[in-house]
This record gives C-alpha cells, structure tokens and sequence, in this order.
C-alpha cells in the first residue's frame, strides 16, 4: 500500500507538470522575446497574500462542517483535510480532489456526508459571489469595451462557453420561486434530521460565513493585483478592472469541464482579457505565470499539512 502511495504520488506530479508546462511550450516562439522589469516588493506581497489565503480558504469550510457535524471544527483539522486532498483536483476528471476528500473525512473524525454537503455549499458561495464579481465585467461602463473586444477574439466555442455561464446566473434570477421551493424543502429535510445549519441558532454562523467568503475574494483578486503590478506598470485605481477580469477568468475556468482545475480554459481567457491593458505577449505569459503562482503557493501548503498530519500521526 506504501508503495502504491508513492507512485501515485509521482504519476500526480508528472500529471500536473505536463498540464502546467502544455501551455509554455505550445506559446514558446511568441513568449521568448518578452521581458518583465520584476518589483520583487510587490511579488513577495503578492506571494504572501496568496498564501494567506489559502491559509483561512478553510475557515467558512471548518465553520459548515462544524453545523453540520454538529461539533467544534477545529482550524488544523480542516487545514490538513482540505489541503491534503485540493491537490489532487488537478488530476483529469475534475472529481478527484472531492473523491480525495471525502476518503480522507472518515480518518479525521467525520462523515463523508457532512464533508460532501459542506464542500458543496462552500464552493456555490464562493462561485456566486465570484459571478457577481465576474458580471461588473459586463455592466460595468469602464469594461464594456474590453467585452466586445473579447468577443471579437475568442472562438465561438469559447463565446458559447461564456454564454453559457451567463445563462446559468440568469437562469438562477428567474428560477428563484422554484429554488426558493426546493431550498425549503431541503431546509425541512435538515431540520427533521436534528442539523441545525439552517435553523435560528445557525444565523450568525451564516453572517460569519458570507463575510468571510467575501473577505477571501478581496483578498484573491487583490493579491492578483499585486501580481500582476509586480511584472507590469499598472495604476492603483485600476484594481478593480484586474480584479473583475480575473473573477470572470475563474469562473469561466471553474465552470469549464475541459481540463482539470481550469487549466488552459482560465489562462486562455485571463489573457486575453489582460491584453487590452498591455501588450498581448506580456498579457498571455502573466497569464500563464499566475498558475505558477498560485500552483505554488498551493504546494507549500500542501507540504505544511503533510508535515502536520505526519506529527499528528506520531502523536498518536
């Protein structure tokens, strides 16, 4: 069984080189030539700010499965059972960081149910509010000609792709009544079990929740910022143009069922989107580098919650 571990370990890194390089290569010829005047200041920053993030991504997960599991969740516990399994969602089929979850839930103490429905509603928060992030990029004045400029360029798969994901809020805006519905039966149906995640003594739970979800998307799109900012000479009032050009580059990842954790699909579009701000060549490699980065920062938290599982398990 040993290993069986290590060489999933290896087929698992090889899978995510070959994802992580595939754009490199295939874009070499036009990338060669582009040169970046790097603020180490700003890179540093950026780095930090991400890892932070990565660090409290947990929070509201721990705060759902505490109502859920109806127990104290404790910070390290959900850091190592998330961390130990987000890798893996980079492997082909895009449901191997949650099956990864859920086989690592029983070893911590909980039901794969209560770690499934926490996950769940964890991920729809953040993915709605990245979608009213991701919409200023349509209704905002200041973005409205980077949108058309996208259109012209993208393919119509990629415009269908678009469509598509703008469909879905919409389609969630006239469906309310009957969401509304189901949500209410399915509040009922925990209720009856004794859950208490949707019942009176969970309401400031929630508040907690939503404004930590909000919390974690200012401080993603403001460390992209900073990322960016540390490549290129870009001004301070136009974070919120980067910030909403990356929103809607993750959500269009996210929603992409193309290739694992987006990869390719969120690239594609973040440059494009960046190359109305600077020259195209800068805007493709930035785009590709910031997987760099943020795969990067993934990583050392990985190391960190193997490092901590293996003295918990000495411990033991």
């Amino acid at each position: 069984m040993k290993t069986l571990r290590q060489y999933l370990g290896i087929l698992i890194a090889a899978t995510l080189l070959f994802f992580l390089i595939k754009p490199f290569v295939q874009t070499h010829s036009e990338l060669k030539d582009v040169t970046f005047q790097i603020q180490w200041k700003w890179l540093l920053s950026s780095f930090f700010l991400i890892l932070f993030y990565w660090s409290i991504y947990v929070l509201p997960f721990a705060k759902l499965l505490g109502g859920i599991a109806q127990r104290n969740v404790s910070f390290h516990n959900a850091f190592r059972l998330f961390h130990l399994a987000n890798i893996t969602r980079y492997l082909p089929g895009r449901i191997w960081g949650f099956v990864r979850l859920l086989t690592l839930s029983e070893r911590f103490g909980f039901s794969k149910t209560a770690v499934g429905v926490s996950l769940t509603l964890h991920v729809g928060i953040e993915t709605a509010l990245g979608g009213l992030i991701a919409m200023s990029l349509i209704f905002s004045k200041a973005l409205q000609d980077t949108v058309q400029v996208l259109i012209d360029k993208i393919s119509g798969h990629a415009v269908l792709l678009t469509l598509a994901c703008i469909g879905i809020f919409g389609g969630i805006v006239f469906l309310i009544p009957s969401v509304s519905k189901h949500a209410q039966q399915f509040q009922n149906a925990l209720r009856e079990t004794g859950i208490p995640l949707f019942q009176k003594s969970f309401r400031k739970q929630w508040i907690y929740i939503f404004i930590g979800q909000i919390l974690l998307w200012f401080c993603q799109v403001f460390a992209f910022f900073l990322f960016v900012k540390s490549l290129v000479s870009v001004q301070w009032k136009d974070v919120g143009i980067f910030s909403a050009c990356y929103a809607f580059a993750w959500l269009v990842g996210f929603l992409s069922f193309l290739t694992p954790g987006g990869l390719g699909v969120r690239e594609g579009l973040l440059g494009l989107l960046l190359a109305n701000y600077m020259p195209t060549s800068q805007a493709t490699l930035i785009a590709l580098l910031c997987r760099v980065w943020m795969l990067s920062a993934e990583i050392v938290l990985v190391g960190a919650a193997f490092f901590q599982q293996l003295h918990a398990d000495k411990v033991k």
